[in-house]
């Protein structure tokens, strides 16, 4: 029995990893995609000429890896025939056309503008698939009302990328192709979205209204960011020490502010049987996701921080390195774009590692700080994290934060209160809106010192160090996991 779990743990290894690697390669070869495949068949070919044992080994990775191929052909064709259409009608970009959809979710919203997706688009005369958005910018920030159906006329943009960021790609993840801007669109009809779509946005809204009403200036902002992920609102100031002093990871919805909200359940449904703590984690999450905005990258975080809460509930982390695997599978098959071009699936599936596998050595490191609403958990949870997220943010981002660390230290263990004192202030200001200011002032004493300190970090003149790898990027990557995934390895077989 063991030998035959031992061979479908191979099996099933060698089926993902093939997935992967011919989504990878595709990715980035793209037209020599034949070349490519050609390649691996005569490697392949050499090795069994060598190991002719393991011929169903290698069998199952070609298949795989040929699998993985066809997903991202089909998905870079799909791509490359809706760009054809834009290119073809060069009249879309050289003057103003008419243009009509229904605007669906906002982007971002600040003093200067507000960036909204318009769905259902009928461009000209031709009429566009469901999944073909356009990014529309408005040039104030006076309120848009979500499912109005808009018409104007407008000049649209190919997104373009710089050497530093591929911002079509980024585009592209969201089946966004083209941008536009408009002034004063005429409203012409209203396209509803479901009722339970229409109570989210509604609770949301209060959520945000209640903060603004508790809190004063740029403390509200923050605690909108590290709520519910609402940061659009912040000054360019604050983002800008926010990223010089590594902490963007604070006011950005990801598994950081997963991991928090699962130790505080943790913390209250200590003495529930798992099921049931399992149960309460899942509809608690869930609500959490629905609130910030069911945008892949938060489904993702939390999916990803959910199956990091049951491995860690259950005490058995045998089979974590399989199902993290297959989760990952899974997302990328469903866009094998993710896989190359996705920041936050890379910052995900690589801080839950960092959370399994270094959690317990960090919580080790901090015991001498108290457990008191789960400060200790969630600062060791944050530095485990940043060991497998730190060469992904510096690739990425073209820099490292040199005062990362203490910046964190000094910051991280108020975050778990922040979020709880916000909370409490806002279920106080349901019942009373002097109650909830009362509830809110400790709250917004750590808000402040959360200000100053990511103020002083962030302004140092050698805060960050620039980094550039050039044409070594992807060397850099797949070698750091290659490192990741022996480091894993080697720290399952300790555990066995």
């Amino acid at each position: 029995m063991k030998n035959l779990r031992i061979h479908d743990q191979t099996l099933f290894f060698l089926g993902a990893t093939g997935v992967m690697s011919g989504i990878f390669l595709t990715n980035i070869f793209r037209e020599n995609t034949l070349f490519l495949l050609l390649f691996v068949c005569i490697v392949s070919i050499q090795v069994l000429f060598f190991f002719r044992s393991k011929f169903l080994y290698v069998l199952i990775f070609i298949f795989f890896f040929c699998f993985g191929g066809y997903l991202s052909i089909e998905r870079l064709q799909n791509i490359e025939t809706i760009t054809n259409i834009f290119e073809k009608e060069t009249v879309f970009f050289t003057q103003k056309v008419s243009i009509r959809g229904t605007l669906t979710e906002k982007i971002s919203e600040n003093d200067k503008n507000a960036r909204y997706i318009l769905r259902n688009l009928t461009i000209g005369t031709r009429v566009f698939p469901s999944k073909v958005w356009v990014l529309v910018i408005f040039p104030d920030s006076r309120k848009k009302n979500i499912d109005d159906i808009i018409s104007f006329t407008g000049k649209l943009m190919l997104p373009k990328s710089n050497e530093t960021f591929d911002y079509r790609t980024y585009l592209l993840l969201g089946d966004i192709y083209v941008t536009t801007s408009v002034s004063f669109p005429e409203i012409v009809g209203k396209n509803p979205s479901p009722s339970w779509r229409i109570f989210i946005r509604e609770t949301r809204e209060k959520f945000l209204s209640t903060i603004e009403y508790i809190y004063p200036g740029e403390t509200a902002k923050l605690l909108e960011g590290i709520l519910i992920g609402e940061r659009a609102n912040l000054s360019v100031e604050t983002k800008t020490h926010f990223n010089s002093a590594g902490l963007t990871h604070i006011i950005a919805v990801s598994g950081f502010n997963i991991t928090i909200i699962l130790i505080f359940l943790s913390f209250l449904f200590r003495s529930f049987p798992i099921v049931l703590r399992l149960l309460l984690a899942l509809v608690c999450i869930g609500f959490f996701t629905l609130i910030v905005g069911p945008q892949v990258s938060v489904l993702r975080a939390s999916v990803f921080g959910l199956i990091a809460y049951t491995i860690l509930l259950s005490g058995k982390k045998m089979r974590s390195f399989s199902i993290l695997l297959a989760v990952a599978v899974g997302f990328v098959v469903l866009d094998p774009l993710v896989l190359n071009h996705d920041i936050s699936f890379h910052l995900s599936f690589l801080a839950v590692f960092g959370l399994l596998f270094f959690g317990d050595f960090f919580t080790r490191m901090f015991s001498f700080l108290p457990k008191w609403f789960g400060l200790r958990e969630s600062l060791a949870m944050c530095l485990a994290a940043m060991v497998f997220t730190l060469p992904i943010l510096m690739v990425n981002f073209g820099q490292i934060s040199l005062v990362s660390p203490l910046a964190n230290v000094a910051t991280v263990p108020l975050i778990p209160l922040v979020m709880l004192g916000g909370f409490l202030s806002m279920v106080g200001a349901f019942f009373s809106s002097t109650l909830g200011i009362w509830l809110g002032f400790p709250t917004w004493l750590g808000l402040s010192y959360i200000l100053q300190a990511v103020a002083w970090f962030g302004s140092f003149s050698y805060a960050t160090l620039p980094i550039d790898l050039g044409v070594y990027t992807y060397v850099f990557e797949i070698g750091y996991l290659m490192m990741v995934t022996f480091l894993v390895v080697y720290l399952r077989e300790e555990e066995n």
